[in-house]
């Protein structure tokens, strides 16, 4: 039975969700972080590992094929085993987080030779040729969440070292595709800017950043990513691109299904900005959502990473539709995470690959658990469960810092 309360958020006692969801996600909570734990590649004398850090970023669930984790999906997870310490208050959620940061942290380009790259991340390890610029918004995210978590003064740095090659970039007209090449030469392409859209989810590490330098510049660059994202906002409170694209989207519909964080960005633009015109738009695409019903196209990130932005738009206007919304569809959400299976290395996992074709022809996105799946539930379980403000954690949030 839900709580009585005329308002979705509380301080003191979180989103108004019933007591048995809120049970249920802290349970699921802890099985996945046990999860990321148990899974993840240490090292100890004499068996080194350069791979230390690094998570399954998937797994074929019929032959246990594994593929381990590249910069965004560690970081990413990073974020919600924070979340997941701050509600269960375990040191081995910040101990598994500290280690995959570690990978994260190898992965940061400060090497002179690489100048103009300087801040930004290798895509996967630290011998690859090239940089992610999305993908390295999701790792300064990561470092963020550990200063905010632990006051980590080196961590804000190499945040705010990313930050400022992003900005850079983006000052030079360079608005790069999925890679920037760095080796044998640093080879940046400029690109229609609607083709980099997933990069507008910097404003969350912006807002975020500004908050924790106290250097009001990144504000005003939460502010151009978030306004770049409001000229993706269609008349119906849809994000379209017009076209259609890959596992975004879905078949002859150009609405992106999993926005990459762009919604909570342009909450987070409102919440350190105070300009209603962020938050506004924030509340036209969660409405689409809600229009939306159960006509909606098979995305397994999809319902978990539209939990993690109702829950901050519930947070944001204290309005009821939201957290109405999370409960409806808070099955979806524990479903795709595997409790009954034994296996160690899937046990507490979520299910779902929607790039399944890309990694093995002819496997069904039901046949992997993937990173992807198992970070956007760390995190949106962190914020069903958190009792209060001060165990609401700030991954893919405007709030809880």
């Amino acid at each position: 039975m839900a709580r009585k309360s005329s308002r979705a958020w509380a301080d003191s006692s979180g989103l108004a969700l019933p007591s048995a969801v809120r049970r249920r996600a802290r349970s699921g909570l802890a099985a996945a972080a046990a999860w990321a734990a148990r899974n993840q590649v240490r090292h100890q004398w004499p068996k080194w590992n350069a791979n230390a850090g690094r998570f399954p970023y998937h797994v074929h669930l019929h032959t246990n094929e594994t593929m381990w984790s590249t910069s965004w999906n560690t970081a990413r997870t990073v974020q919600g085993l924070l979340s997941a310490y701050r509600v269960l208050g375990d040191r081995s959620c910040l101990e598994t987080a500290e280690w995959g940061l570690a990978y994260v942290k190898s992965l940061q380009v400060f090497a002179p030779e690489h100048a103009e790259a300087r801040g930004a991340f290798i895509e996967e390890t630290p011998l690859n040729d090239h940089v992610g610029p999305r993908d390295g918004v999701e790792c300064a995210q990561a470092l963020l969440d550990h200063f905010f978590a632990t006051g980590d003064k080196v961590s804000l740095a190499r945040a705010g070292a990313y930050l400022d090659w992003l900005i850079r970039m983006t000052q030079q007209g360079v608005w790069p595709t999925s890679y920037v090449y760095i080796l044998p030469e640093w080879r940046p392409q400029p690109v229609r800017v609607e083709h980099a859209w997933c990069t507008y989810a910097a404003a969350i590490p912006m807002a975020q950043y500004a908050k924790a330098s106290g250097n009001k510049k990144y504000v005003a660059w939460a502010e151009h990513f978030a306004g770049l994202t409001l000229k993706l906002l269609s008349k119906d409170g849809a994000f379209r691109t017009g076209t259609r694209w890959g596992h975004h989207s879905a078949e002859d519909d150009t609405a992106l299904y999993n926005d990459d964080g762009i919604g909570v960005g342009l909450v987070s633009a409102w919440k350190a900005s105070g300009k209603k015109k962020f938050l506004d738009a924030a509340v036209a695409n969660g409405e689409w959502w809600i229009s939306k019903g159960s006509d909606l196209p098979e995305n397994w990130a999809m319902p978990l990473a539209v939990a993690i932005f109702m829950a901050d738009l519930a947070r944001a206007t204290g309005d009821l539709k939201f957290t109405a919304y999370i409960n409806g569809a808070a099955d979806g959400v524990f479903s795709r995470q595997i409790l009954r299976d034994e296996r160690p290395l899937v046990a507490g996992a979520f299910r779902g690959e929607d790039m399944a074709e890309h990694y093995m022809a002819g496997s069904a996105r039901s046949d992997f658990i993937s990173l992807r799946c198992v970070s956007y539930g760390l995190i949106a379980l962190g914020k069903l469960a958190a009792p209060d403000s001060r165990r609401w954690g700030p991954a893919y949030s405007a709030f809880g810092f």
